[in-house]
């Protein structure tokens, strides 16, 4: 049994890389392998944007990811600084620099680079979307 890291490195807008994502992962989980952990990075934090509305009519990224957090304890990890460069916030940092909004919950988890890479000792594969 393999067990997988994923990076996400392109925003939600970006082609059908989100789906492709998704669709992989799925392949993994059914063929009896694991995956441990997304991490987003780069404009992929863009997924884990909580004020963002699902339109309807393309893949929505965000309720996916949660569903596979939920139903095979995948961790959600973003990089806490690419994140607030591109205006992602936890409670924590918008209660710290006075923002009214912090648009960043769980089951994300904000990570740093050291942290991703502990995670890749735990894994055979990465495959980066």
């Amino acid at each position: 049994m393999a067990q997988y890291s994923v990076l996400i490195t392109s925003s939600p807008f970006q082609g059908d890389s989100a789906l492709r994502a998704y669709q992989f992962i799925q392949g993994v989980i059914s063929n009896g392998d694991t995956v441990d952990n997304l991490f987003f990075y780069g404009d992929g934090v863009y997924h884990t944007n909580n004020l963002m509305l699902n339109t309807g009519d393309e893949f929505y990224g965000q309720d996916a990811w949660k569903r596979l957090s939920e139903q095979h304890e995948v961790k959600l990890l973003v990089c806490i600084t690419a994140a607030v460069k591109r205006g992602i916030v936890s409670d924590q940092e918008a209660q710290e620099h006075g923002i009214a909004q912090a648009n960043l919950s769980a089951p994300f988890i904000q990570a740093g680079l050291g942290e991703f890479f502990t995670e890749l000792h735990n894994c055979d594969r990465l495959v980066k979307f």
